[in-house]
């Protein structure tokens, strides 16, 4: 089991992504065209030297094309992605024959130049049925006709995930590709904080389920999942993709849009280990001051000192939660548990603080977002397959 750190746009990623790998707090890189050229440039690496420095570090690395997010309206930000070169004389798309295969053969190409496996790219999913699904489906056919032991990538929105017996039976039809890993990705409206977002049980619960049912023959990774993507642990996944700015935790279309000059400061966080939850450092100031001892448990480590600090804290206190889960092996009731256990735990220690610290520190919509909407999820899922026990 495993903690992949998403890439980053900010200068300093490899060097960071770097110190996690050596410090045990990661198990790889997720690397992406929209923020790694494929030459190097000032600030930036190239692709191929990241991942030789990955690999180097003793970790996994793995390129995804982010297709799914190149074919966004309003997906603009393509400076680093242009220098990759994925599209052929057809056109960017992947609605014909000659599209796909010509960007299917540009992938693998680029992906073969970083010893990193052939991972097939998709396009983001409103609905299993309809051309869309279809040309996905078919893209997916192709690669594995290209590459039998490529993996595959899945990527949908919120009404894809809740469409029911529609969804299982599109899964079914994916499953039967046989691909040895899938790379799972939940592409969100917007984001709008950087708080998880839930809400949609019905949704998120059909995710797990795809989970389930893919994890039973292949590997299955959770993109831009971080701590909402625990549940998919529980419910069979190997890994989560994870990191520390919001374009890393949550997949937000804005990540791959160009932005208006200026400067933004972004606000400081602090990781609560116990609660599975990032909070602002003035609510982390807040817990401080109703004791140390206590603060300390909460947040499973001493009080990061800055930034930096709080980014190793960050990945210590989520891969620590993600082998717990996984510790129970492929048993799901056991992981299950484990997780459900954490999440009735959380809450408890939400309730207590809500009654200890004033309501401009700390909000009951913390506790629904990081913890209770998590748990539905997970309970609706589980409960289904039979599994909350």
């Amino acid at each position: 089991m495993s903690v992949l750190i998403q890439d980053g746009r900010r200068g300093g990623h490899l060097r960071w992504v770097t110190q996690a790998l050596a410090a045990g707090l990661a198990d790889g890189v997720i690397i992406s065209p929209f923020h790694t050229p494929r030459v190097s440039i000032p600030r930036h690496q190239a692709g191929a030297t990241v991942s030789a420095a990955v690999i180097a570090a003793g970790g996994e690395a793995v390129f995804d094309a982010s297709t799914h997010a190149r074919l966004l309206p309003g997906s603009d930000d393509v400076l680093h992605y242009d220098t990759w070169q994925l599209w052929g004389p057809s056109g960017i798309g992947l609605d014909s024959d000659a599209k796909r295969l010509e960007h299917l053969e540009r992938v693998f190409a680029r992906q073969r130049e970083m010893s990193v496996p052939t991972l097939a790219p998709t396009l983001t999913l409103e609905s299993p049925l309809g051309q869309a699904a279809d040309d996905a489906f078919r893209t997916a056919e192709l690669a594995r006709g290209l590459d039998p032991a490529c993996w595959q990538t899945l990527a949908g929105r919120r009404s894809f995930w809740r469409a029911g017996s529609d969804l299982d039976a599109y899964i079914g039809q994916l499953a039967s590709l046989r691909a040895p890993c899938w790379a799972l990705t939940v592409v969100n409206d917007i984001v709008v904080d950087n708080v998880p977002d839930l809400a949609d049980t019905e949704a998120f619960s059909g995710l797990l389920r795809t989970v389930h049912s893919l994890s039973q023959r292949a590997r299955v990774i959770i993109c831009h999942a971080d701590y909402a993507g625990v549940p998919a642990v529980a419910a069979g996944a190997s890994d989560i993709g994870a990191g520390w700015d919001r374009g890393m935790r949550f997949f937000d279309p804005r990540s791959f849009q160009l932005t208006t000059p200026g400067i933004q400061i972004p606000a400081s966080y602090v990781t609560q280990g116990r609660l599975g939850a990032v909070l602002r450092r003035d609510t982390g100031d807040a817990i401080a001051r109703l004791g140390d001892a206590f603060a300390t448990t909460l947040r499973g480590g001493p009080m990061p000192a800055d930034d930096t600090a709080e980014r190793s804290h960050h990945l210590r206190q989520l891969r620590d939660l993600v082998n717990a889960v996984s510790g129970h092996g492929v048993a799901r009731p056991g992981r299950i548990g484990e997780l459900r256990n954490f999440y009735e735990r959380s809450m408890a220690d939400f309730d207590s603080l809500l009654t200890r610290l004033p309501r401009t520190t700390l909000q009951e919509s913390s506790r629904m977002r990081w913890v209770e909407q998590p748990y539905r999820a997970l309970k609706a899922y589980a409960e289904a397959e039979g599994l909350w026990l």
